[in-house]
Formats: structure tokens, sequence, C-alpha cells
């Protein structure tokens, strides 16, 4: 198993102002094998590696990045990156950390498609555009372009990152969405699941039940829970306490409340099984996370 607490940490601050999105540089000398913490947060984000090579880590999944290639990685999913073994060179790599609502804004209707993979199939909407692949070029480019604007005002340049990072969205909607969305199955089952996740969504912080998660979505409460698990791979409260535990991540690196008050913020009424279940998802305790942090 992979070292959750790395020695090399990096401070993201996932919004510019009032902007939805962030744009990050970093540079990890050689003597760092860790070259991203393990960490999680409620927006999207482009990857791309400028030198040098890393294992990067998605959940479980892992992937063997170098120069020019780029990873897109779903809100709300686990991910690090660390140094290829015996690999000693410099490693470069910048970052676009977005909020998809602004896109998501445009297209109103429940039917709309280029969104609905990263509600019920978010493992899959993971993406790798390897730089030698003549099908990533112009994600790749657009990319490295929205990159350009990382040392200018934001005041400056924020519409048209915005609008270029609609243009990213559509070709990784075309190289890949696309596909998830298509062998989704079915579709009404999906939305009446997402109707469940949108009011965890919104209600982490209340004492929420089976029952009642499960007449929000129309079914029977042992139908909803095989459901819930065959379209996402986790139970109903695995689901919802990982939104909890996300938002705690968002409470620990931002603000110096006590921990037990963040616990409550977020709807654990035991800091026991708070202790426990933010270990068991995050690899760390809370106190540490914060440490680290």
């Amino acid at each position: 198993m992979r070292n959750r607490i790395p020695s090399h940490t990096e401070n993201i601050i996932h919004k510019t102002g009032s902007s939805p999105f962030s744009l990050h540089h970093t540079i990890i000398k050689p003597d760092l094998n860790n070259a991203l913490y393990l960490h999680c947060h409620p927006e999207a984000e482009f990857f791309i590696m400028e030198k040098g090579k890393v294992d990067f880590y998605v959940e479980t999944g892992h992937y063997r990045l170098k120069e020019g290639d780029a990873v897109f990685i779903p809100p709300g999913m686990l991910h690090n990156a660390v140094r290829c073994e015996g690999d000693r060179k410099l490693i470069k790599y910048s970052a676009i950390v977005f909020s998809t609502e602004p896109m998501e804004r445009c297209f109103p209707s429940a039917s709309s498609p280029y969104f609905e993979g990263l509600g019920l199939h978010r493992p899959e909407c993971i993406y790798t555009a390897m730089s030698e692949e003549n099908k990533n070029k112009k994600l790749l480019s657009v990319i490295r372009e929205i990159l350009r604007y990382r040392k200018k005002d934001v005041t400056s340049c924020e519409l048209t990152i915005q609008g270029l990072l609609f243009v990213c969205w559509q070709e990784l909607y075309n190289l890949h969405l696309s596909k998830i969305n298509s062998a989704t199955g079915d579709n009404a089952l999906s939305k009446d699941l997402l109707r469940s996740m949108d009011y965890m969504q919104m209600h982490y912080a209340e004492p929420l039940s089976l029952k009642q998660l499960s007449e929000i979505s129309g079914y029977s409460e042992s139908y909803y829970c095989h459901s819930f698990h065959d379209y996402t791979g986790a139970t109903p409260f695995e689901y919802l306490n990982r939104i909890r535990i996300i938002k705690a991540c968002e409470l620990l690196s931002t603000t110096d409340k006590k921990i037990t008050d963040i616990a409550s913020l977020v709807g654990f009424n035991n800091i026991s099984y708070f202790n426990r279940t933010f270990t068991k998802v995050m690899g760390a305790t809370p106190s540490a996370y914060r440490t680290v942090r």
C-alpha cells in the first residue's frame, strides 16, 4: 500500500477570488519522492506533466505519466502522485482545478448528456490523455493554452479561461465521456438514483435514513441498495460518508475549527466513528491530515 502521508505537500486554494477555477504549477526537487499529497476536492481537475514522470493514483487506479501526458480527475476523487522508482530527476507539473457548475448551468435540462457520467459513473470518467496519441493533441493544446494565463491578473483573462474550459470539456466529452453515457444502461434508473445522490450533497449534515433516501428515488429499500451499489460500487451510506469526509477535508484545510466541531458540522454525531471513517477514507487521522496540509 502506498504511503498516504507524504513528506512533501502543496498548498492549494482551489478558487481565485470569485473565479470557479485556479491554476497551479509545482516543482519537485530530486530528493523528494512524493510529488502530490493524497487529497480530494469537490472540483474537477486537469493535471499535466511538464518534466519528468510520476506514478499517478486516482482512488485504486494507477497511471504512469511522462512529460506531455495529462489526466482528468473527476470531482471528489482521492488522488496523489509519487516519483517513479529509481528516477531522481526534477519533476514539474501544472494543474487546472475547476468547478463544473458554470458549465452545467448552461445546460439546465435534466436530459443534457455532458455531465451525466459525473453523477453515477465517476470512476469511469477518469481519462488519461497520452501525448503520443494523435487524438489527444487538441485537448492537450487547450490545457497548455489555459496554463499560459497562470501569472496574469485573473480579471484580465477570466472569461477567456472559462471559454477555453468549455473547449476542454467538449474535447473530453468527444474523446471519452460520450462513450460512458452511451453505455450507462437504464437512464431512467440513473436519474432516479441521481435524485437521492443530489439530496445527499445538499443535506449531508442531516441525519439521513435509508428509508428517506430510497423514497426520494421511488424504490423499496432493498432494491434501492442493490441498484445504488451496482451503479456506484458503494452502499448509500458509504457514498454519504464519503461526501461528509470530503466536506471535513475542506474545513480542516481552510478553518481552525476543532475536529469535534467539524465532525458535527458534516453530519457525524460520534467523534470516534468520525475518526475511524476519516482514517479509512483518507489513510490518515483528521489531525494528521490537518498537519500535512
